[in-house]
């Protein structure tokens, strides 16, 4: 092969290379910002000021929604409970005791409204008894990990948040996209997501919002998409490049 031969050939194959690298700039959206973000995010705190008796999460524990995250010191709801219950208690035996008397009308109209009375109050007290206990117990309201833990058990504990949650399945993207892409995204779209990781392949993601205005002062507009993550595989926090996946 002589030297015009392999300039021929070297030429060929930057030509190539040229068109590929062209072909694949094409292919992926000239986003100004790409990032995977959790669904949701929710800092808990307890409804009423107290002592921690209990955290039975820690950071990067995955969670369950309605699980038991941390209880409070309630010995002295409890015990309120418990007396709430035994007036009520008292009070239906009393109105059972005189069953008879409501039955013949012995007992005045007035009577009757009082031992009435009586027992209507004592189970109220007692639901109210219950709910103030329950307070002392907060449950998560999401399914997720814990991403942060900022109180431990024996401190003082106000309307502070203790734990910081997230739902990482799935995961939001959050694109920012010039002004020229409006209207060529739209919702239901799917669109091909890849994390900046050697180790994780890219995954499609539909689109949920896109952004009816467009900044002036930037000329971006931004789009949110929804991505399974079964098992929280790929990690929120992760900034991304995306490719069209499907027609609108």
């Amino acid at each position: 092969m002589n030297k015009k031969q392999v300039m021929l050939m070297l030429a060929v194959s930057l030509i190539f290379t040229q068109f590929d690298s062209a072909h694949a700039d094409e292919q992926t959206l000239s986003t100004l910002g790409c990032m995977l973000e959790p669904s949701e995010k929710v800092q808990i705190s307890s409804p009423v000021t107290g002592v921690l008796d209990m955290v039975q999460v820690k950071r990067g524990d995955s969670i369950k929604k309605g699980q038991s995250l941390f209880q409070l010191k309630a010995g002295v709801e409890r015990e309120a409970v418990r007396l709430a219950r035994v007036r009520a208690e008292f009070a239906t035996r009393k109105q059972q005791r005189n069953k008879d008397l409501y039955d013949e009308d012995i007992l005045t109209a007035n009577e009757r409204d009082e031992i009435e009375t009586e027992v209507l109050i004592a189970n109220s007290e007692l639901r109210l008894k219950q709910q103030e206990l329950e307070l002392r117990k907060v449950s998560s309201p999401i399914n997720g990990v814990v991403v942060n833990r900022f109180n431990n058990e024996g401190e003082y504990v106000t309307t502070e948040p203790i734990l910081s949650l997230a739902t990482l399945d799935p995961l939001h993207v959050e694109l920012l996209l010039p002004s020229s892409y409006f209207g060529k995204i739209a919702l239901k779209q799917e669109l091909l997501i890849k994390p900046e990781s050697e180790v994780i392949a890219a995954k499609s993601a539909k689109v949920i919002i896109v952004d009816p205005l467009i900044d002036s002062a930037s000329g971006t507009f931004r789009v949110q998409l929804v991505m399974r993550n079964p098992g929280n595989k790929i990690p929120a926090g992760l900034r991304c490049s995306v490719q069209p996946l499907s027609n609108p």
